[in-house]
């Protein structure tokens, strides 16, 4: 049968417009039904966190019903937490606040949790079980009454001896943090440093190298000793263990003067040890006086 050219193209539209039905026409919904598919959608998903809706308490007595679980947020781990229903992002801020140190100490807590909304909360709330925080205190014993009140005479007697008095000293090349907090003046601070400043330094050879510390009182100078034991060193004959065995010279400075005396003789004097990069002007003068070049 012989069609027009009219007719042909008529035809052709109603094709297209059909097939164009057909490919809309899964999204031509209605708002109602879009509402149901992601309902389902969502039930899918989340089959646990729905079970929630359905939770009965089966008794008086704490036990609850079937698919139900209580939880403590304070211990639960993620995958007790994403079978509640709660999203990893929201798993992930929980284990975030309670690594900086943060509690739940009360079902109202868990609610301020960002992004949870009242609906999920009320599902949530009956099955929180939070646990006690067991305190040191509630389990330590406390001491009697006749060792707590000898322990805080003594305790009184050592704190009012603890700084030293006018006369006393204190050696800063053999004392701990301990003995260095008893100078009047001195602290946990200046303690530290001191001790810090003597490692790098070997040992004191008098109490003003302290001033290197900023701030230190020099009130504090006058209750400090730095002791003068140090042996005397044969430098173009001592051996290198020796040389490393002197508090004021570390195993750089004695490689360096066993190779200076091997290219260019024996020393002769503090200056010859200035050539060498591994000492400087304060550490010479320092040395010298425990130096002999016979």
């Amino acid at each position: 049968m012989y069609l027009r050219k009219s007719d042909r193209n008529g035809i052709l539209l109603l094709l297209l417009i059909i097939v164009i039905v057909l490919i809309l026409f899964p999204f031509l919904k209605t708002p109602e039904s879009v509402r149901q598919y992601q309902r389902q959608q969502r039930s899918q998903r989340l089959p646990l966190s729905s079970s929630i809706t359905s939770m009965e308490v089966s008794s008086p007595l704490g036990e609850v019903g079937r698919g139900a679980f209580y939880f403590d947020p304070n211990t639960a781990d993620s995958t007790t937490l994403l079978r509640l229903g709660l999203s990893r992002w929201q798993v992930r801020n929980i284990y975030r606040y309670r690594a900086r140190g943060g509690r739940f100490h009360q079902k109202e807590d868990f609610a301020q949790l960002y992004g949870l909304t009242l609906e999920q909360y009320r599902k949530l709330e009956p099955y929180i079980r939070i646990e006690p925080e067991v305190m040191a205190r509630d389990v330590i014993k406390k001491p009697t009454h006749a060792s707590t009140s000898h322990s805080s005479t003594s305790t009184s007697h050592s704190s009012s001896s603890s700084k030293l008095r006018s006369g006393e000293t204190v050696d800063i090349n053999t004392a701990d943090t301990l003995e260095l907090k008893r100078i009047p003046g001195i602290g946990s601070y200046f303690a530290r440093r001191i001790v810090e400043l003597r490692q790098r330094r070997q040992a004191f050879v008098s109490p003003e190298e302290l001033l290197a510390i900023r701030n230190l009182p020099e009130t504090a100078l006058t209750y400090m000793t730095a002791s003068q034991n140090f042996p005397k060193i044969q430098v173009n004959n001592a051996s290198l263990q020796q040389l490393k065995a002197h508090p004021l010279i570390n195993h750089t400075q004695a490689t360096d003067i066993l190779r200076y005396r091997r290219l260019n003789g024996p020393i002769l004097s503090p200056s010859d040890l200035s050539t060498l990069p591994s000492f400087s002007k304060e550490q010479l003068v320092r040395l010298a006086p425990f130096l002999i070049f016979d």
